[in-house]
């Protein structure tokens, strides 16, 4: 178990246990450690249950300010603290310049609610058009891991 106010730090000590080189987060081993790191590890106080750790994939184009660009993000979502909590997502982003492949493939996003439903959600992201085209160009984008408030 972690605090999930630490849950960056928690997985990055889980990546790196799993052998992956947090120093260059390649696409394929990177994502396979973020499931499993949902799998394997719980966070203190965030009920199961209750939609307090699920994951998310996201995809499409944005602009946070800085120009236009394609994501495709693996995020899991921690409610945690007093009263109704405070909404946070550990995010595992892949940002690509929007070409017209990735413009095809629209937006769109995918909830996994509990660790039992893992298996499938992962399949179907495995499965996901927008999956597979990042993975195909996983060379040329750009990743960043980090843990953010949203709520």
């Amino acid at each position: 178990m972690f605090a999930p106010a630490k849950a960056l730090d928690a997985c990055r000590a889980f990546f790196i246990q799993q052998g992956v080189n947090i120093d260059v987060l390649r696409f394929d081993s990177t994502i396979a450690a973020f499931f499993d790191f949902y799998r394997d590890e719980r966070a203190e106080g965030c009920a199961v249950d209750e939609d307090g750790d699920m994951l998310l994939f996201e995809w499409g184009a944005v602009d946070w300010g800085e120009g236009e660009h394609f994501e495709l993000s693996l995020a899991r979502q921690l409610i945690f603290g007093p009263g109704d909590g405070k909404i946070w997502q550990l995010k595992l982003t892949y940002a690509y310049e929007p070409t017209a492949a990735f413009r095809a493939l629209g937006a769109g996003n995918r909830w996994c609610d509990t660790p039992d439903a893992l298996a499938a959600f992962r399949e179907w992201v495995d499965a996901a058009d927008a999956y597979r085209t990042a993975a195909e160009h996983a060379e040329i984008g750009i990743v960043s891991i980090g843990f953010y408030r949203t709520g």
